[in-house]
C-alpha cells in the first residue's frame, strides 16, 4: 500500500515488538503489534545465549511460568532479524466526535462485523468515532482496554476527557452526573487476573510506561577474528599480556601469532619482519639471515618465551583465570587492538600531528590528555567501526527495571508484587529473540590504575604491596586480583537484591567500589556527551569492561550513518566534553536532598535508557566523596585532593623500587 510504514530493525525492537501499542504513522489510529516475522531464524547460542541467560536471571524470569532456561533448553528459542510486523487496531473503545457517545466493542472482528463505517449509534454520522486513548496496565504485563462503572443500560454515556486517567471520568447524559463515588476514582478500577489479583493502573496510551522493550547489547566480535585462536592454547596468555600491556605484547600479535606454531626452522613474525627490513636496508639475504639467526638463538626463536618472562611476576597477583573464557576480556582486547575496529588513540593523534609539524594541534591534544589524567582517565581512543548487536528479549509494563515487592513506585505506595519480564508471544512454539547488527562509532577510555589503586587503599582495608607498585603492569595485575567478582560476573554492588541474596551472593566491597567508580564515570561522560557529540542523550549507550576498569560510550541508534559525531569531538572538541564533566557531576537540581540520599537520581546520573545495570551502584559520592548506600562510612572520592596526593605517592614508591 502507498502509506505502509517503513521502520528500521532497531526501531522495531524498541517500539514495535509483540505487545507494543503505537499510533499508525505517528498520527493515525492506535494499534497493537500481534506478531513480528523473523528473517533467517537460527538457534540461540554463543555469547548471545550467555547474555540472555544473565539478563533473565536478573529479572528472575526463568521458570515454569516464564522463560525456559536458555542453557538447558536452547531449542526453545529462535534468533533472527525482524522482517515484517503484523498489527491490529486497538483499543476498540470509541467516543463520537460530535455527540460524545461511548461505544464498546469486544474486539476488532466484532467492530468490523457490526460497524465497519465507524458510525455513531446516536447521531448516525459516519466516520465519527475515535479511539479512547486510555488503558489498564499491570506489572505482570497484562494490558486491557478501559471499562466503565455499571449504570442503566439504555442511558447514553460520554467520556469527559481531562487528559489524565485520574482526572477524566464517565458521565451519564440522562442523569447528568458522573459515574463515580468520589472524584479520585477517575475512569475506574480493575483487578488483574494475575496472582495475587493486583489493581491495574490506568494510563494514557501515549505514556511510555505502557510498554518497555527490554534489550541487551553486545560487542559482536567477528567470528573470523576469534576462529584464528580457536585451537591455540596460548590465547589466554596473549589476553593477559594485552590487558596488562606488558612490553612483549604488540597489538599486531592478535593477527601474527594466532596461527603461528613454532618449528626448528621457522622464524617468528617479528624475526621475519626484521629480516625483510635488513634486506630493504641493503644487506644481502645471507647477511640478513645470519643476523636473524643470531637474534633467534639469543631470543630462543619463540615469541612466547618473552610472554612467559613478562607474565611470570604478575600471574599470582592477577589470579589464575582462563582468560579466553572471560567474554568481556576478549571483547576489550579485540575492540582496542584488532584492526577491523579501526581504533585511533589520543597518543596516535599527537604523534600524527607532530610529524606533520602542526605544533598548535599537538599542544591542544597534549593538554586534553592532561585534562583526562586529572579526571583519572587514560588510554583514550576513538573506535570508528564498533560491531554491535541489539537483542530484544521481552517487555515490561509500568516499570523499566526489576523491582521488588518492598520498593516504592515513586507515588508513595509500595508494589503488591514484583514487576514481570514477559516473553514475546511464540506462535510457532519457540520464543523469538529479535536482533539488529550494526557498526557504529564509540569512545573508549580506561581509569588510571594508579589512581584507582590509591582510591581503594584509602577507602578499604587493603594495603598495596611493594611488588604491586613496581610498574603500571604490576598495578593492573594487582587490581585484577582484587576484582575477582568483576572477572567472574561482570558487575558488583554494595546493595543486593533479594534474588541475589537467595542464591547466596554476598557483598564484595572492593570490587563494588571499582564498579561504582567506573559506572559513575560512565554516566557522567554520557550525561555531558550529548551537548557536544550532536547525538540525542537517549541514543548514546554505555558498554563496560568492569574487570579492566574500562568502558565504551557509543552511538546506540543502530543506524549505518552517525554523522561521525563522536569521532569529530574526539579529534577537535575533547576539551569542552571532558572539561564539563566535573561541573556536571558536582551538582544536581535536587541537592541537597539528592546528595544526602545517595548522590544519584533522575535529575543527574540516572538516564532513561542505555544502562544495562539498571542504574545500580552509581553515585556522585564515588567522585567527590560522601555517603553511598550500602557503606557504613563516607567515601573519599576518586577526584578528591587526598586521592590525588595518594596517587603521586604510589608513583614515587614505584620509582624508588625501580
Amino acid at each position: 500500500m502507498k502509506d505502509e510504514m517503513k521502520r528500521g530493525r532497531s526501531q522495531v525492537i524498541w517500539r514495535y515488538t509483540p505487545g507494543a501499542t503505537f499510533r499508525y504513522n505517528e498520527s493515525g489510529g492506535w494499534c497493537r503489534t500481534i506478531h513480528v516475522t523473523l528473517r533467517d531464524p537460527a538457534p540461540l547460542n554463543g555469547a548471545l545465549a550467555g547474555a540472555v541467560t544473565a539478563a533473565l536471571r536478573q529479572w528472575k524470569a526463568i521458570g515454569p511460568t516464564g522463560y525456559p532456561d536458555p542453557t538447558a533448553y536452547p531449542n526453545k528459542y529462535e534468533v533472527g532479524e525482524p522482517y515484517q510486523v503484523r498489527y491490529s487496531a486497538w483499543p476498540t473503545v470509541f467516543t463520537c466526535r460530535q455527540c460524545g457517545q461511548v461505544h464498546f466493542y469486544r474486539d476488532l472482528a466484532k467492530l468490523r462485523q457490526s460497524n465497519d463505517w465507524l458510525s455513531c449509534r446516536t447521531c448516525k454520522g459516519r466516520d465519527r468515532l475515535r479511539q479512547v486513548p486510555y488503558a489498564y496496565v499491570c506489572e505482570c504485563g497484562r494490558l486491557d482496554s478501559i471499562s466503565m462503572q455499571k449504570h442503566e443500560f439504555d442511558h447514553p454515556i460520554e467520556l469527559v476527557n481531562k487528559g489524565s486517567f485520574q482526572e477524566s471520568f464517565w458521565r451519564c447524559k440522562v442523569c447528568q452526573k458522573p459515574l463515580y463515588k468520589n472524584a479520585r476514582d477517575g475512569l475506574g478500577y480493575r483487578h488483574c487476573e494475575c496472582s495475587p489479583k493486583k489493581w491495574m493502573r490506568g494510563i494514557l496510551l501515549e505514556d511510555s510506561r505502557v510498554y518497555y522493550s527490554q534489550t541487551i547489547d553486545l560487542v559482536e566480535i567477528e567470528p573470523a577474528a576469534l576462529d584464528r585462536w580457536k585451537e591455540n592454547v596460548r590465547f589466554s596468555d596473549i589476553l593477559l599480556g594485552a590487558v596488562l600491556q606488558v612490553p612483549s605484547y604488540k597489538p599486531g600479535h592478535l593477527l601474527d601469532l594466532a596461527r603461528w606454531k613454532p618449528t626448528e626452522s621457522e622464524l617468528s613474525p617479528e624475526l621475519r619482519a626484521m629480516r625483510a627490513l635488513l634486506i630493504q636496508k641493503g644487506l644481502s639475504e645471507e647477511e640478513a639471515d645470519a643476523m636473524v639467526q643470531q637474534s633467534a638463538k639469543q631470543a630462543g626463536a619463540d615469541p612466547w618465551i618473552s610472554y612467559d618472562n613478562d607474565l611470570a611476576s604478575y600471574r599470582h597477583m592477577a589470579g589464575r583465570y582462563n582468560w579466553r573464557d572471560c567474554r568481556r576480556t576478549v571483547e576489550y582486547v579485540f575492540v582496542r587492538d584488532e584492526p577491523s575496529t579501526v581504533a585511533v588513540s589520543l597518543d596516535d593523534l599527537i604523534t600524527e600531528v607532530t610529524n606533520l609539524g602542526d605544533q598548535a594541534s599537538a599542544q591542544r591534544l597534549e593538554s586534553e590528555r592532561d585534562l583526562a589524567a586529572q579526571l583519572g582517565l587514560v588510554d583514550l581512543r576513538i573506535i570508528q567501526a564498533l560491531p554491535t548487536l541489539l537483542a530484544g528479549i521481552g517487555y515490561t509494563r509500568y516499570f523499566a527495571s526489576p523491582r521488588d515487592a518492598t520498593e516504592n513506585d515513586g507515588a508513595g505506595t509500595a508494589n503488591a508484587g514484583s514487576v514481570v519480564l514477559r516473553p514475546y508471544d511464540a506462535p510457532g512454539g519457540k520464543i523469538p529473540i529479535y536482533v539488529a547488527r550494526n557498526t557504529t562509532e564509540a569512545f573508549l577510555y580506561s581509569l588510571d590504575p594508579w589512581r584507582l589503586a590509591a582510591f581503594l587503599e584509602i577507602n578499604s582495608s587493603l594495603t598495596i604491596p611493594d611488588e604491586a607498585t613496581a610498574s603500571t603492569a604490576a598495578v593492573r595485575a594487582w587490581l585484577l586480583g582484587q576484582s575477582g567478582r568483576l572477572v567472574e560476573v561482570g558487575e558488583s554492588h554494595l546493595v543486593l537484591r533479594p534474588f541475589e541474596q537467595e542464591v547466596g551472593v554476598e557483598v564484595d566491597e572492593v570490587s563494588a567500589l571499582v564498579f561504582g567508580v567506573l559506572h559513575t564515570v560512565s554516566h557522567v561522560l554520557k550525561g555531558t556527551a550529548h551537548r557536544y557529540v550532536g547525538i540525542d542523550d537517549d541514543s548514546l549507550a554505555e558498554y563496560l569492561f568492569p574487570a579492566h576498569a574500562a568502558g565504551l560510550l557509543y552511538a546506540s541508534s543502530h543506524v549505518s550513518f552517525t554523522l561521525g559525531g563522536v569521532d569529530a569531538v574526539f579529534r577537535a572538541n575533547l576539551t569542552q566534553w571532558l572539561g564539563s564533566a566535573r561541573d556536571f557531576a558536582s551538582r544536581c537540581s535536587f541537592d541537597p536532598v539528592c546528595a544526602r540520599s545517595g548522590g544519584a537520581c533522575l535529575a543527574c546520573l540516572y538516564p532513561k535508557f542505555g544502562c544495562a545495570y539498571f542504574n545500580r551502584t552509581v553515585s556522585r559520592s564515588f567522585l567527590f566523596g560522601g555517603n553511598v548506600p550500602g557503606l557504613s562510612q563516607a567515601l573519599e572520592g576518586f577526584w578528591t585532593p587526598r586521592v590525588t596526593t595518594a596517587t603521586q605517592r604510589l608513583r614515587e614508591r614505584s620509582a624508588v623500587i625501580r
